[in-house]
């Protein structure tokens, strides 16, 4: 299990479904529970008035879009050209735990220092994914 790269993978793809079904029983309930939301609707970006935790899964589902697809198209690659070796595959299994870490403090805790630190550490350890993946080729 530990050897295969799509592990990782699934596991951001699993990740970011599980942020996506928090969301949206968040926003269910903020419609059940508020008149103003069940008639407006739940707003597109995280509006000042939204509740914070509505506004907190938003933005972790956002940033679970950004960087995320180098590492999909860098998997792709190593899959394409089978360039999977054991630095490669650590490299995927340690963004992957970034994100999920990142993930929790984004949505849990409101310390941005640590959260920030965390997606810092997450985009270092992908761009040592990315240059392992180049030199691998």
């Amino acid at each position: 299990m530990f050897e295969n790269i799509l592990f990782p993978t699934f596991g951001l793809i699993v990740l970011t479904f599980a942020v996506g079904l928090l969301h949206t029983i968040a926003s269910v309930d903020l419609t059940r529970k508020s008149k103003e939301w069940e008639e407006s609707g739940i707003p597109r970006e995280p509006y000042e008035d939204a509740p914070l935790k509505l506004r907190l899964l938003k933005n972790n589902i956002s940033n679970l879009f950004e960087f995320t697809i180098i590492f999909y198209f860098l998997v792709g690659i190593i899959i394409i050209l089978d360039l999977s070796n054991t630095f490669l595959i650590i490299c995927a299994w340690l963004y992957f735990l970034l994100r999920v870490i990142h993930s929790v403090w984004h949505i849990y805790f409101i310390n941005t220092s640590v959260r920030g630190s965390l997606w810092l550490f997450s985009q270092i350890i992908l761009f040592i994914f990315f240059l392992g993946t180049v030199i691998s080729i």
